[in-house]
């Protein structure tokens, strides 16, 4: 659920975080209610959801600096998202050197231990509050400086172990052999949760449930992104032309009948799309499988192919001199379907469209080349 945009970057609010939200509400709660004698309902609802929104304005804030520092670096930062672990800012592209990869990891535990001080000053200072206030700024503060200190675990993808790939590519002054050391790490943390997670499990109560929950989100994190950039780096080697090498070469014209255009093109070469020809063969849209399904089949033979294509336009658009990663990082932040991205030459001429399909199959054929080797 988008809830809003900062700086260009949309902010989004996954339903998970509702529970974070709520166990914090209730812990804070819970504290207020040790610390005052007979409090009222009322007080506690209170305590409960002030605290519930500041943890979740602690992580935004948390997660903006990451992405503010990103944005100075030139990296694109297209949105944020909120869900129950946390936050995580979606950068299009990986910090090109050690010291932008060091930079944009620490601010946000930093942001964390400094928004935690702020809430502990104010708490010792020598002035009278109301309680709940007091209690809001106690379990605030201590909240966010373990926030910051849990970041910064060397576990990667966590801020910490993206720092200890920071410090591991400036010494090797190789990313990949730096970014797996890192997600190693990263799994062994997340398999340690895990077996405390269940020690707890078992001798303590329902509690460990979170620890493996945490453990199995964290090593599955750091599996992925060692994957995510092997294949950015395989896929940066890869050059536009390679990947239309066999693309599709098959047009189908504007005004033809769709129920021929099922019969004669999407049956015959068992293509999901094809790219749509006026006069002079010039490309003016796409017409996609997914949108003639749509279609009642009683009901498709009042249709021709320019009825239902999608326009040109309504595509991005790659330079044929891009790469593989620039391909599939177009790709990925479609947030329309069909996911599809127009190649164009030096002159603007269109020569070829891509999907993820066209990218994955290359990162397949790459793999297997290796393993033959």
């Amino acid at each position: 659920m988008k809830i809003g945009t900062i700086k260009g970057i949309k902010i989004k609010l996954h339903f998970s975080t509702l529970l974070i939200v709520a166990l914090v509400g209730f812990y804070a709660a819970s504290l207020y209610y040790e610390y005052v004698s007979n409090p009222t309902i009322w007080e506690l609802l209170l305590v409960g959801i002030v605290n519930g929104v500041l943890i979740l304005v602690a992580i935004l804030i948390h997660e903006l600096a990451h992405s503010l520092m990103a944005l100075r670096y030139g990296i694109k930062v297209s949105e944020i998202e909120l869900y129950l672990f946390g936050g995580i800012s979606k950068m299009e592209e990986e910090p090109k050197t050690p010291r932008s990869e060091f930079n944009i990891s620490i601010v946000g535990p930093l942001s964390s231990f400094i928004l935690g001080a702020a809430f502990l000053i104010f708490y010792f200072l020598p002035i009278t509050l109301p309680a709940w206030v007091l209690v809001t700024l106690f379990y605030s503060g201590i909240t966010n400086i373990g926030l910051g200190i849990f970041n910064l675990l060397p576990a990667f993808p966590m801020d910490g172990g993206r720092v200890l790939r920071a410090f591991l590519w400036s010494r090797r002054n190789d990313m990949l052999s730096a970014t797996k050391t890192a997600s190693k790490v990263g799994s062994f943390f997340g398999y340690s949760l895990m077996v405390l997670g269940l020690i707890q499990l078992l001798f303590m109560g329902f509690s460990g449930f979170w620890l493996i929950m945490m453990g199995m989100f964290l090593n599955s994190a750091a599996k992925s992104s060692y994957k995510q950039t092997v294949n950015d780096l395989a896929l940066s080697s890869i050059n536009i032309k390679d990947l239309l090498v066999g693309a599709r070469k098959f047009v189908i014209p504007y005004e033809l009948p769709l129920i021929e255009a099922l019969k004669n093109y999407f049956m015959i070469f068992s293509q999901v799309y094809f790219p749509v020809v006026k006069e002079a063969g010039n490309i003016i849209g796409i017409i996609h499988f997914e949108d003639i399904s749509k279609i009642p089949i009683e009901q498709r033979s009042q249709y021709i192919v320019v009825d239902i294509m999608i326009p040109i336009s309504n595509f991005p658009t790659i330079q044929e001199d891009g790469s593989g990663k620039d391909a599939l990082r177009k790709l990925l932040y479609m947030e329309e379907r069909p996911q599809i991205i127009v190649v164009q030459s030096y002159n603007q001429e269109i020569i070829g469209f891509l999907d993820e399909r066209d990218v994955f199959n290359a990162l397949k054929l790459m793999e297997l080349r290796a393993y033959n080797h």
